[in-house]
């Protein structure tokens, strides 16, 4: 699938100052849509950073996310000049005094599990992101970057006409040169912690209706209930994967990433269908069913990636394996939540998903073995979805499609297949459907 660094569409964009209200201005999935509204407000942690250069309407923004999130928190470096205690001239160091008591704020906010968390300033660069992305990784937050320049026109002839405080057209040009694209190392389909905890004890329930096949007992040298995930750690964020690199570094994905395809659904709240489960040695995953409109936002860099001649990305990227792994990190199963319900799971009784797409498909990796090494992950998602696919297609046809009627039977109508010589697919007689937010991962 080819995707291109297009310009966006300035005729769909309205200019700082004119009479239009910001309901008619600032139309993102997570502000209109009412499947999405519902889902964050009941998700548990999402954080909004509100990015944009002076002028371009973050106020209003930050106004709108909050009549659809009435229990969220604001947090701004511009509060800190309204304090009694701050001094009310902004120099050099009250600025970086500013956003050292917002970011401190944010951090709390975490801590405490606020959610929704909204963080507003102009964040020009990606290092004036970063704070809060490390707080997200930190306390498992999943992050929706609101971009007002998404919306808006950012000229510096335009914000110069339309701010009312005499500001030059020459500063606006300093401050658009600033200007730099926060890039996710991957994007996908990221479901709430509920459901995640739900989705796992399900695994628990699934994986020992795989002792009933003698291969898989011989290879995995087990043979009582309870004993397969004793080796196995669950991942504590799950996932299903959209898009990443094979070497999950944020340069492959950027094209992608900035297409209009991705801007127009990014922050959509979307329904994901497990068909089944793949286990190997070393991994479990989720297959998930993709719609159309979710495989049009799939996409597996195996090329070259692309060269991003921006030093400060490049240094930013050499320092970022910590937060991949915080997000990539595990729990015992003896330590998840044995009483999540899930928030938003249904049961699929239906023929709609019978049989299996190869390709329409996507996978949540769901538990790793405990002796995989710290830095194998950060190949993970890439590798693992090339991998995954590759085991199916092993028993597709050639269309690509897997027929459940050639599965073996299990007990309580699960049914299986051996996919490699140490790895098997299980089908469960009843498909859960989780809602979930497309949006990035950020590192």
């Amino acid at each position: 699938m080819n995707f291109e660094d297009g310009p966006e569409n300035a005729e769909s964009k309205y200019v700082p100052g004119s009479d239009a209200d910001s309901g008619d201005i600032f139309l993102f999935p997570f502000t209109i849509d009412e499947d999405t509204i519902n889902f964050i407000k009941e998700h548990g942690r999402i954080m909004f950073i509100i990015r944009g250069p002076p002028g371009t309407g973050k106020d209003s923004l930050t106004n709108m996310l909050v009549d659809c999130y009435p229990e969220s928190q604001i947090f701004s470096a511009d509060t800190y000049f309204s304090n009694t205690f701050s001094k009310g001239n902004r120099d050099k160091g009250s600025l970086v005094a500013s956003h050292d008591y917002c970011q401190k704020k944010v951090q709390s906010a975490c801590i405490r599990g606020v959610h929704p968390i909204i963080v507003k300033n102009t964040h020009m660069k990606i290092a004036e992101v970063q704070a809060y992305v490390n707080f997200g990784a930190e306390h498992r937050y999943t992050i929706i970057m609101a971009i007002t320049t998404r919306k808006m026109k950012a000229t510096p002839e335009i914000l110069a006409m339309s701010n009312t405080k005499g500001l030059s057209v020459d500063y606006f040009r300093r401050r658009l040169k600033q200007w730099q694209e926060v890039i996710p190392v991957n994007t996908g389909w990221f479901l709430n912690p509920d459901d995640s905890s739900y989705l796992l004890n399900q695994v628990q329930a699934h994986v020992d209706y795989l002792l009933g096949d003698g291969k898989f007992c011989r290879v995995f040298d087990v043979n009582d209930k309870g004993e397969i995930l004793k080796n196995f750690s669950a991942r504590k964020l799950l996932y299903c994967i959209a898009a990443c690199g094979s070497k999950n570094q944020a340069s492959e994905i950027r094209s992608y990433y900035l297409s209009d395809k991705v801007k127009e659904q990014y922050g959509q709240c979307f329904p994901i269908v497990i068909q089944g489960y793949i286990f190997t040695k070393s991994y479990i995953a989720a297959v998930v069913h993709l719609n159309e409109t979710m495989k049009s936002l799939h996409f597996i860099q195996e090329s070259i990636p692309e060269f991003d001649d921006c030093l400060s990305s490049l240094m930013h990227s050499m320092n970022l394996n910590d937060n991949f792994m915080k997000h990539s990190s595990t729990i015992d199963f003896d330590d998840l939540d044995f009483t999540s319900n899930g928030k938003t799971y249904e049961e699929d009784k239906s023929e709609e998903y019978e049989n299996i797409n190869v390709k329409s498909c996507s996978f949540i990796i769901l538990c790793e073995r405990n002796e995989v090494k710290e830095d194998a992950k950060q190949l993970m998602p890439g590798k693992l979805s090339t991998f995954f696919s590759k085991l199916l297609n092993e028993v597709a046809d050639e269309d690509g499609m897997i027929n459940f009627d050639s599965f073996g039977e299990l007990e309580d109508g699960f049914k299986y297949c051996r996919l490699s010589q140490d790895s098997w697919m299980v089908k469960p007689p009843i498909n859960l459907i989780f809602k979930t937010v497309f949006t990035g991962l950020y590192i």
